[in-house]
C-alpha cells in the first residue's frame, strides 16, 4: 500500500482535491486562491488580476457579478428554493424553462429531461437510449461510440465516452467504442483533402459499425468542436460523411452541446453553426452561465415515444435526480437566455470571434505556431509545425511541451488560458470587448516571444 509522501508546512496539503492535476499538486504554494471576479476578471488572494480567457472552463459566459442574474436567483431562492420533479409535481419554473429550451434547442419536438452537470446529462441520456431500446423491444442495442480525445464528463458513463484517461480509471466500462477526432492538422496525410481525410475517418467508422453485432449500436456522441482535444474544427465535408454511415445503420446521432451550445460558436447552438440536425443535444455549462448546476438534454420525438411505451407497460419510468430541474437552477437559465437574447450576445460573440480570429492571424507566422483555428468566440493555437511537403516539422512531445511553457508565460502576464494537449485554447465569455481581445493577444504575443527566447537560450 502506498504511504502519504511527507511534507513540510510551506508544502501543506490542501484538505480538498483538484481536478486535471497530480495529487501533489494539491498544496497551498501552489494553489492560487481566487476570490472574486468582475466582467472577464478575477483575482486571487493576493489581489493579483487575471483575464479568464476560457470563461473558466468555458462556462461563464456572462462574466462574473452580473447584478440581473444574480438579482433573479436572489428571486427565485425567496419564493421558492427547492423542490424535487417527480411524483406529478414539479417546479412552475422549471416547466417554463423545458418550453423555453424545446422552443430553441436543435431538435425538433423535443422533451426535456434535466440534470445538475454535463456529465449527468450524458449519463442519463445513455440510460434513457438503454430504456428505448427495450422499449422497442431491441434489449442489444447498448453500445455507444465516441472519438479519441473527446471529453464528455467525470462519471462512469462519461468517462467512458470520453475518448481519453481510461487506463488509469479501468475503463471504459463495457460497450463504449471510440474513433478518431477530427483533426485535420494533426492526423492528415501529406497533401491530403479535407474531402479525403474526412472520408477516411467515415470509413473509419464504418468499418468500427460492420465489425460490431448487427443492430448493437445505440448512438454516437460527438461535440460539434471537440474545445477539451485543442479545438479540433472539422473539415465541411466530416459530419455529412459520418452522418451518412449513421444514418444507413439507424444509429442516433447525439451532439454533446455541453461547451458549444449557448452562443459559442457565433450560433446558440453549435448544431446550428454547422448544421448537424442531432436526434438529441445535451447542454449544460452557458446554460446558466455558471451561477447554479444545471443541464438539460433535449431528447427526440422517436426516444421520447418509446420512453412513453415503455413507461406505459412497466408503470413507471423509473428514474428521477434529487437536483435535477432545481428551481434556482432553472430561473438562472431563464434570465441567462433572456439576457443572451436581449442584449443579442450571439452576434455579438460571433464579431469578438471575427476580431480575434484577425488578432490570432497575425501570430500564425511565429516560429512556434503551427496552425491557428477560429469558429464564433473559441480558438485553438496549434504548436505541431508542418514543413513544406506537408509533413510534421516537430513531434507531439515537443509541440506538448511548447503548449505548456507558452500557457505558463501567459498565465505569469495574468491571463488563463486552456492547455489541451498540444493547443492553447481561447474563450473568454461572450461579453468580451474588442479592447480585450487586444489585451488578450498582445500578452499572448509576448508569452510567444517568452518562450523562444528561453527555447534560444536552452
Amino acid at each position: 500500500m502506498s504511504q502519504p509522501r511527507p511534507y513540510s508546512r510551506e508544502d501543506e496539503r490542501l484538505p480538498m482535491l483538484l481536478g486535471f492535476q497530480r495529487v501533489t499538486e494539491n498544496t497551498a504554494a501552489l494553489t492560487r486562491a481566487i476570490e472574486h471576479g468582475r466582467g472577464i476578471y478575477v483575482y486571487d488572494a493576493d489581489g493579483r488580476e487575471y483575464i479568464e480567457a476560457t470563461a473558466s472552463f468555458y462556462v461563464a459566459a456572462l462574466g462574473y457579478q452580473n447584478a440581473e442574474l444574480i438579482d433573479a436567483i436572489e428571486r427565485q431562492y425567496r419564493e421558492l428554493p427547492f423542490f424535487v420533479s417527480a411524483h406529478q409535481r414539479t417546479p412552475r419554473v422549471a416547466l417554463e424553462l423545458a418550453e423555453k429550451l424545446a422552443a430553441i434547442a436543435p431538435v425538433p419536438h423535443a422533451h426535456l429531461l434535466f440534470g445538475a452537470s454535463g456529465s449527468e446529462a450524458i449519463d442519463f441520456l445513455i440510460k434513457m437510449l438503454r430504456f428505448g431500446a427495450v422499449a422497442r423491444g431491441e434489449p442489444q442495442r447498448t453500445t455507444i461510440i465516441g472519438r479519441h480525445g473527446s471529453y464528455h464528463g467525470g462519471t462512469l458513463a462519461s468517462a467512458s465516452l470520453t475518448g481519453g484517461h481510461h487506463e488509469e480509471f479501468g475503463l471504459p466500462l463495457a460497450g463504449f467504442r471510440h474513433v478518431a477526432q477530427p483533426d485535420f492538422h494533426g492526423g492528415r496525410l501529406p497533401g491530403e483533402s479535407p474531402q479525403a481525410f474526412s472520408e477516411r475517418l467515415a470509413a473509419e467508422l464504418a468499418a468500427l459499425v460492420d465489425a460490431e453485432p448487427a443492430g448493437s449500436i445505440a448512438a454516437f456522441f460527438a461535440e460539434p468542436v471537440c474545445f477539451a482535444d485543442g479545438f479540433k474544427v472539422p473539415p465541411a465535408a466530416y459530419f455529412p460523411a459520418i452522418r451518412a454511415v449513421l444514418d444507413a445503420q439507424g444509429i442516433e446521432f447525439v451532439a454533446d452541446e455541453v461547451v458549444t451550445g449557448f452562443g459559442r460558436t457565433g450560433s446558440l447552438f453549435g448544431s446550428h453553426t454547422l448544421d448537424l440536425a442531432p436526434h438529441h443535444v445535451t447542454m449544460a455549462k452557458g446554460i446558466t452561465s455558471g451561477y447554479f448546476p444545471l443541464s438539460a438534454i433535449a431528447i427526440g420525438a422517436d426516444l421520447y415515444a418509446a420512453l412513453e411505451d415503455g413507461s406505459e407497460r412497466l408503470g413507471v419510468l423509473a428514474h428521477a435526480g434529487t437536483f435535477a430541474a432545481h428551481p434556482v437552477g432553472a430561473a438562472a437559465a431563464l434570465k441567462t437566455i433572456e439576457i443572451i437574447e436581449r442584449d443579442g450576445l450571439v452576434a455579438h460573440a460571433q464579431a469578438m470571434g471575427e476580431h480575434l480570429a484577425r488578432r490570432l492571424a497575425a501570430l500564425s507566422d511565429h516560429p512556434l505556431v503551427g496552425d491557428v483555428r477560429t469558429l464564433g468566440l473559441g480558438a485553438g493555437i496549434d504548436f505541431l509545425r508542418r514543413d513544406t511537403d506537408d509533413r510534421p516539422s516537430n513531434d507531439v512531445a515537443d509541440a506538448n511541451a511548447v503548449m505548456t511553457a507558452v500557457y505558463q508565460a501567459l498565465l505569469e502576464r495574468g491571463v488563463v488560458a486552456r492547455a489541451a494537449g498540444r493547443s492553447l485554447v481561447l474563450a473568454p465569455p461572450l461579453i468580451v470587448t474588442a479592447a480585450e481581445v487586444d489585451e488578450i493577444c498582445r500578452r499572448l504575443a509576448l508569452a510567444l516571444d517568452d518562450v523562444a527566447r528561453a527555447r534560444r537560450a536552452g
